[in-house]
């Protein structure tokens, strides 16, 4: 649920220090970003509907109207990646990706004529195209489809991200914002652990954006190495890392890192 007198005081600070897109940086349109899409879905909510609709005009009002427009993009972005999705799922096994090449056309068509548009999960990257070799979808139950949008940045590298319907996202985000203020504790204390907080962020009812972790494995496959048992056995984790840490120095450092392996 959100915070309606934080929201408040937010909308009317955002107004006195912005009028316009340009003075906005990267930092606050992102922020903005996140409360223009959580607002506007959240209208939908029976008991605050009315509230939720003051406060998505307010900040309509107060954004100015490039940042509306950059809004507008991301926001069409987010309904194609959505009906992509439903199409995908209601596809039979061996058709879903014959399904997902034919269905990203409409986001090509979508690219060729906004140019570029700002990544609703992290509007400080822009993208200007889609990469459809490198696009997919998981064989989970949600069926979550991998999307690979070309960076606007000549000399960036381009981004994966995961678009995933059925389940409620806001719950992921309010863990990771958990975790992300636990790590800063740690890290004030002088205990690095290590983590990698992804971005989350849910752009509608039981649906959002996920950020791809470039080079990680899930539990699962760790788990699938070491056979049926796997799951239950205490040191398979620990053996995965001892495989993939051949030197001492290198195993040894994992284990300072504060990982825990049972």
């Amino acid at each position: 649920m959100i915070n309606i007198s934080a929201s408040l005081y937010d909308v009317g600070h955002y107004a006195v220090e912005s009028q316009n897109y340009e003075q906005v940086d990267c930092k606050e349109f992102e922020s903005k970003g996140d409360w223009m899409l959580m607002l506007r879905n959240a209208q939908s909510e029976a008991y605050f509907k009315s509230w939720y609709q003051k406060l998505s005009a307010a900040l309509q009002f107060c954004a100015g109207r490039a940042l509306n427009d950059e809004l507008s993009k991301e926001q069409k972005l987010v309904k194609l990646l959505g009906d992509i999705g439903e199409k995908v799922k209601s596809a039979s096994d061996h058709q879903r990706q014959d399904v997902l090449k034919k269905e990203i056309v409409s986001l090509e068509e979508f690219f060729k004529d906004i140019k570029t548009c700002h990544l609703p999960l992290n509007p400080a990257l822009c993208i200007k195209g889609i990469d459809r070799d490198a696009c997919s979808y998981f064989t989970s139950n949600a069926l979550p489809l991998k999307i690979t949008f070309i960076n606007a940045d000549p000399m960036g590298e381009n981004i994966g991200v995961i678009f995933k319907a059925g389940d409620d996202l806001r719950q992921d985000m309010l863990v990771l914002q958990i975790i992300q203020v636990m790590d800063n504790i740690w890290l004030q204390e002088g205990l690095d652990m290590q983590m990698i907080i992804y971005r989350c962020l849910s752009t509608g009812k039981a649906q959002g954006l996920i950020e791809m972790v470039p080079d990680a494995i899930t539990l699962a496959k760790i788990h699938l190495h070491s056979g049926l048992i796997g799951p239950l056995k205490e040191n398979t984790i620990k053996k995965w890392f001892s495989q993939h840490n051949h030197l001492k120095e290198d195993y040894e450092k994992v284990c300072s890192s504060g990982t825990s392996f049972k």
